[in-house]
């Protein structure tokens, strides 16, 4: 008995999974993940995350992989500690996070950056239109009516090889990604 009871005090997490919709990034702006095959190649990515919130910074490792049947991205304490999990396959999506997990935003929203970040293309959806500036920076702008509410910085291309900031100009977050190891997929 005692074991189980230390198990769920080990997995204290919250899981959820639910019927696929729009995630809201911002008001009046809601995207739909894309289905995995649209990224086009199969990539296993280590990444280091930096969540900087209300003057705080966090600092988490993450494991993205992508293959057409689905993504899976898991993140990690500095100290290797699983803290999410979420898994898409286009069709469904779950996500199991600690219940202690300290931001205004759900990892599954995390998913959505990297999807906006990532993606060469990102197809027309209600509510908000995608501008590509290619200089002085690489850089890609979500608008909502013409006002920016989201901007992407982009290192070099392919997007996953340099570091990333996803500034979240309405929410006043910021998600810095620098990948640490890429291997392609078969």
């Amino acid at each position: 008995m005692l074991a189980i009871i230390i198990l769920f005090a080990l997995f204290a997490c919250t899981q959820n999974t639910e019927s696929v919709k729009p995630l809201k990034i911002a008001r009046d702006v809601e995207f739909s993940l894309l289905p995995p095959e649209s990224f086009g190649q199969s990539l296993s990515l280590l990444q280091s995350l930096e969540i900087n919130y209300k003057g705080e910074s966090r600092q988490l490792l993450a494991q993205l992989e992508i293959n057409p049947n689905k993504i899976t991205l898991v993140g990690l304490s500095p100290l290797g500690n699983r803290l999410f999990t979420v898994l898409w396959t286009g069709e469904s999506l779950s996500e199991e996070y600690l219940a202690e997990w300290p931001f205004p935003f759900s990892p599954k929203h995390i998913l959505a950056d990297v999807q906006l970040a990532l993606w060469l293309k990102i197809p027309q959806q209600d509510g908000f239109k995608i501008r590509e500036i290619q200089s002085p920076q690489l850089r890609r702008e979500i608008l909502r009516n013409e006002e920016i509410v989201m901007r992407i910085s982009y290192e070099t291309r392919p997007f996953w090889q340099g570091e990333i900031l996803i500034q979240h100009l309405e929410r006043g977050y910021q998600l810095s990604i620098q990948t640490l190891q890429s291997n392609q997929l078969p």
